[in-house]
């Protein structure tokens, strides 16, 4: 133990006790932190607030000299806690909010993924077929608490007849023209307004609600199924893009994708590559390509270890 309070500078065990409590105290603190924020634009605006304060040590003297860039930069350090406060206010407020009423130790998320996504899929069938419109987001990494909080609780199973009693809109149903949101595979609240999305790039001819499932998936990782009203067509929003025309067959692929897929390559990838795949930014195209290519490499290694048994 010598060597170790030497590194430590302490000279008693309980200097030592003290000095580890420290150390996971603060380790506890920032897995917190990376767990609220991951899945949403939160962590790519730490990023970047990690990579400004990389190049204000860069910029000095000793290394490359930049005085106006450092100079910029240290007015900006300046007021960092307050650029902090009003660029993450949302996910400061969730975190309070969180840890007043959820427990210290919480576990993680975890449900039966593929039947939830097949209640969706027949959900947004029923639907299509009588053309009733629909807006069903499935929670992902990123928490949607607040706009859970915003809509009416419901905590149900997520059936096919419950979703689509949701958006049923006879007999003045107030929680029809809302969306629904799905969490740990049930209906957490129905009536929820999203964020409709700023992008100039979006079609003018999409209404509200298709323009409120891509805001979403804007600021978070979740994918949201859409049936639109007037044409019964469905579509899936996903990482602030729209995929239409979608028939079952096809939503069914590009749900698994997203969401079956990702526990398989979280198995049989490494402690980095999980760090990327989980914290990493990239484009839907991208992701649901690797998830792809990891399915079908998959199937192969199964083929081949069926042929080697037979």
């Amino acid at each position: 133990m010598e060597p170790l309070f030497d590194i430590f500078r302490v000279e008693t065990g309980w200097q030592a006790f003290f000095v580890f409590l420290d150390m996971a105290i603060v380790y506890f603190v920032t897995y917190r932190i990376l767990l609220l924020i991951k899945g949403t634009r939160a962590l790519q605006m730490l990023f970047g607030l990690v990579f400004i304060l990389i190049f204000f040590y860069l910029s000095q003297e000793e290394f490359l000299h930049l005085s106006t860039t450092h100079w910029l930069i240290d007015i900006f350090i300046a007021n960092f806690i307050i650029i902090v406060v009003i660029i993450f206010q949302d996910d400061i407020r969730r975190a309070l909010a969180q840890v007043g009423r959820a427990p210290i130790l919480g576990g993680t998320r975890s449900f039966e993924e593929t039947s939830v996504l097949e209640e969706v899929i027949k959900a947004c069938v029923m639907l299509s077929n009588r053309k009733l419109g629909a807006l069903i987001a499935i929670e992902r990494e990123a928490d949607l608490s607040r706009y859970i909080e915003e809509g009416i609780a419901v905590d149900a199973v997520a059936s096919k007849d419950m979703l689509f009693t949701l958006f049923l809109p006879e007999h003045q149903n107030p929680l029809h023209d809302g969306a629904v949101i799905i969490r740990k595979g049930r209906v957490a609240a129905a009536g929820c307004f999203l964020p409709l999305t700023i992008n100039p790039r979006v079609e003018k001819s999409l209404g509200t609600r298709h323009r409120a499932g891509i805001g979403l998936t804007e600021d978070a990782d979740a994918a949201v199924a859409i049936v639109s009203e007037e044409t019964g067509k469905m579509s899936v929003a996903y990482n602030g893009e729209l995929f239409q025309d979608m028939d079952a067959n096809q939503m069914r692929a590009f749900l698994q994708k997203i969401y079956s897929a990702r526990h398989l390559h979280r198995r049989r990838s490494s402690l980095l590559e999980r760090f990327r795949a989980e914290f990493g930014s990239g484009s839907s195209a991208g992701e649901l390509s690797d998830l792809s290519s990891g399915l079908d490499s998959t199937d192969e290694t199964d083929k081949q270890d069926s042929e080697d048994k037979s």
